[in-house]
């Protein structure tokens, strides 16, 4: 079953976020802000990570700054949530290394469209099983 972490301090915009996330089938890990989603970062590895942008401590584009700097998470898709809308937040945080910028107020089906989308093409994306390929005998023309 696929882990999302999403963070946001607003509980029932996180709570919305939770339901939307978990009717594409994941299992939701829920933090308050941006510290604790990095504190959490470090013990696991999610499949897709939800960050509002507008957070105490650190804001959503620092955490996802710094989850593109960690070997573990390099790979792990991030969407950014926000209300701020100019073109330049926008780009701010797809400069940030975000897979995907969504603007509030959001509905949870775009939310689940989003994430359903992102959880896919991670899983195609997987690395392929190793190739084994046994010992052959070498033949020498002497």
């Amino acid at each position: 079953m696929p882990l999302a972490l999403i963070a946001d301090d607003d509980a029932d915009i996180r709570d919305l976020l939770s339901l939307a996330v978990g009717r594409t089938g994941a299992q939701t890990v829920l933090v308050e802000d941006g510290r604790e989603a990095v504190r959490r970062l470090q013990d696991i590895t999610p499949d897709v990570i939800l960050l509002d942008v507008q957070m105490p401590g650190l804001s959503g584009i620092e955490v996802c700054w710094w989850i593109r700097r960690q070997r573990h998470l390099v790979h792990v898709p991030v969407i950014l949530v926000s209300s701020r809308t100019s073109p330049f937040e926008i780009d701010a945080g797809l400069l940030a290394g975000a897979n995907h910028y969504v603007t509030k107020p959001f509905s949870p089906a775009h939310i689940m469209a989003v994430v359903a989308q992102l959880l896919t093409e991670r899983a195609a994306l997987a690395l392929p099983a190793p190739v084994v390929i046994p010992d052959l005998p070498m033949q020498r023309d002497c």
